[in-house]
């Protein structure tokens, strides 16, 4: 799948885990992808960070996803978005999720990556 995909959106996400690997504190944006137990690295971050998030639990109930919308031609990604990218109930609800051990993953749609 990933020889299908473009050269650009290749390189995209070679320097993704690229960034991956050199570590830090909280991913920024082209970087890692959202930590938990399914391999998101072939989804474009687009948030700065995810910080504030808990750590997943390790052997979950449930594996969940919230979804989120950036629009980029809005400050912030849109008026409901934090300068992080997440809309601002959006780690306190992953939270609330993990808490309840289930995972919860952030990640964005990007509709450039779709048909």
């Amino acid at each position: 799948a990933f020889k299908d995909l473009p050269a650009e959106q290749q390189a995209k996400i070679k320097e993704a885990l690229a960034g991956a690997s050199a570590g830090g504190a909280a991913p920024a944006a082209g970087g890692a992808s959202c930590p938990g137990p399914v391999d998101c690295s072939c989804i474009t971050t687009v948030a700065k960070d995810f910080k504030g998030l808990c750590d997943q639990p390790a052997d979950p109930k449930f594996k969940g996803a919230l979804c989120q919308i950036y629009v980029r031609s809005a400050p912030y990604g849109g008026s409901d978005k934090s300068n992080n990218g997440h809309r601002y109930d959006s780690i306190p609800f992953a939270n609330g999720m993990i808490s309840a051990s289930m995972s919860c993953q952030l990640i964005h749609y990007t509709h450039e990556e779709h048909d």
